[in-house]
């Protein structure tokens, strides 16, 4: 008896169409890009261009184009500065997923409340210890009413802005220690997971760099 041979890849993939065979060994592309370079770039378009259009005549979104608020942010040269003479530490921790994973199981068990926030600017928040000087961009000057000031004048930073090279690891101490001062406990495991009370007076803080989650019995407690 003898043993049929072991069929190749592309045996394995041939899709029978209409009594031709078509081998399926081209790669599905993950991204626009790779269909752009793709051996059947034109087939995939035609595909793509057939999906936008079923989705635009079920109306799936509405295209908008209004600017709600221009936002500017003023960032340091971080990369002027020099290790050991105006910065030390950079590292900022983050909490865990796991540890996120774990207190949002035990709110979803407990019937516990949650909330998300961010923190606006954050980077802004938190005093520099060291000695920063900062020459002013080009358009401050006459916002700061400065015009008497001698064309040399600069700013010593009395806290982090964007872009330093600290500026995470002094929001990370600002923060850590407001909420320690609220009484709260950052775990043992995770420092960026904090809390306070017990059993239905208890509040749980999941904390992500400026993104938090906080968890309470009662949402107008959180509030």
């Amino acid at each position: 008896m003898t043993q049929e041979r072991p069929k190749t890849n592309d045996q394995q993939l041939a899709i029978y169409e209409g009594g031709r065979v078509m081998a399926a060994t081209e790669e599905v592309p993950k991204s626009y890009v790779e269909v752009t370079t793709s051996a059947g770039s034109d087939e995939w378009k035609k595909a793509i261009a057939s999906e936008v259009e079923s989705l635009t005549a079920n109306k799936t979104w509405k295209l908008k184009g209004q600017v709600i608020r221009h936002k500017a942010c003023l960032v340091a040269k971080g990369f002027s500065q020099k290790h050991g003479i105006d910065y030390e530490d950079t590292y900022a921790p983050v909490g865990y997923l796991n540890s996120i994973r774990a207190k949002l199981a035990k709110c979803a068990a407990n019937g516990f409340e949650i909330e998300q926030c961010d923190v606006d600017t954050a980077s802004l928040y938190g005093k520099l210890n060291e000695e920063i000087y900062m020459e002013l961009p080009e358009g401050v000057r006459e916002l700061l009413t400065l015009a008497e000031c001698e064309d040399d004048v600069v700013c010593l930073l009395l806290q982090i802005l964007y872009g330093l090279k600290q500026a995470s690891r002094v929001w990370n101490e600002t923060i850590d220690s407001h909420i320690k001062n609220m009484g709260f406990k950052a775990a043992d495991a995770d420092p960026c997971v904090y809390t306070r009370g017990e059993g239905d007076d208890e509040y749980i803080v999941c904390r992500y760099v400026d993104d938090m989650l906080i968890a309470a019995m009662n949402k107008a407690i959180i509030a």
